[in-house]
């Protein structure tokens, strides 16, 4: 374990735009594809995509769709290529015993309040890392893989259709790939529910500025960084 009492530089200007870019990416896509899936103002006859306001919302949810696709392959190639152990992702390493042990039991008492004591991390604690990559990382590969696939079928044979048009037969239909990418976009806010909870929870209890970190780059009163010591 290493003690540290000054502020730490934990998370880098690329992460730190990644957060925001991907944050406001999400918000935008997700209230857009409600409004796409369900109208508030249906078309008496005809397809919704022949109304002006419909057009825009499509077009607004595919631009931000394609912004959120450069962003998320900006942030795996900092992730692969970074240049500190907390943009590589260098602590998750799920495919061995150790990381699923004491240090992530604790971290998980802890959030369900069965345990007070806790290790405070520079980075991300264990059961964090674990949320981050099932609901972010995850979620998000799901989420451009049959969006792309839904993009390309509005022009059959075109470069994005013969690229991501296999997706479709993975599920069986067009209909069942566009509910399955409605029903995965809940992910994101259940996902921020978490994480809002998280954050606020140890800026309260540890006083790490954990908060304030993903504005400044900048950690304090971090004591313990079992993380860099694991083996």
């Amino acid at each position: 374990m290493a003690t540290m009492y000054e502020e730490q530089y934990v998370w880098r200007l690329p992460v730190r735009i990644y957060h925001w870019v991907n944050a406001a990416c999400i918000t935008v896509l997700f209230l857009t594809g409600l409004y796409i899936a369900a109208p508030l103002m249906s078309p008496p006859v005809g397809e919704a995509t022949w109304y002006h306001r419909t057009a825009w919302i499509r077009m607004i949810h595919f631009s931000t769709a394609f912004i959120f696709i450069a962003n998320f392959l900006f942030r795996l190639y900092w992730a692969l290529f970074g240049k500190d152990n907390y943009a590589r992702f260098a602590g998750f390493t799920p495919w061995k015993p150790v990381w699923w042990g004491q240090p992530f039991k604790d971290q998980l008492a802890s959030y369900l309040f069965l345990k007070k004591e806790e290790p405070n991390y520079c980075g991300h604690n264990p059961v964090a890392a674990l949320t981050h990559f099932l609901f972010v990382f995850c979620g998000s590969i799901f989420m451009i893989f049959t969006g792309l696939a839904m993009y390309g079928e509005n022009n059959p044979g075109g470069f994005i259709d013969a690229t991501f048009g296999w997706v479709v037969l993975l599920f069986g239909s067009s209909f069942s790939m566009h509910t399955m990418h409605h029903l995965v976009a809940w992910v994101f806010p259940v996902y921020l529910v978490l994480h809002l909870y998280a954050v606020v929870r140890h800026d309260v209890v540890d006083r790490s500025s954990v908060t304030s970190s993903i504005i400044t780059g900048y950690k304090h009163r971090v004591e313990q960084c079992p993380e860099l010591f694991a083996d």
